[in-house]
């Protein structure tokens, strides 16, 4: 696999302008906001999905995980 391979691309975009979305702020330790940033980058470089898409992907798998 060669990096042309491994860039995020746009096919993947979300529908950011036909959704509405929220801002959800959080508080959280200093280190694990370093921690959630990286692993986003990393899962948006990974997967070329938005950074929107990214979230809601977390955000999704948390509650999916604690049964909410």
């Amino acid at each position: 696999m060669n990096n042309k391979d491994k860039q995020p691309s746009n096919k993947n975009k979300s529908n950011i302008d036909n959704e509405e979305l929220e801002l959800l702020q959080i508080h959280v330790r200093a280190d694990l906001y370093r921690a959630f940033r990286r692993c986003v980058w990393m899962m948006v470089y990974e997967t070329g999905n938005s950074i929107v898409d990214i979230h809601n992907k977390l955000i999704e798998d948390l509650l999916k995980r604690n049964g909410c």
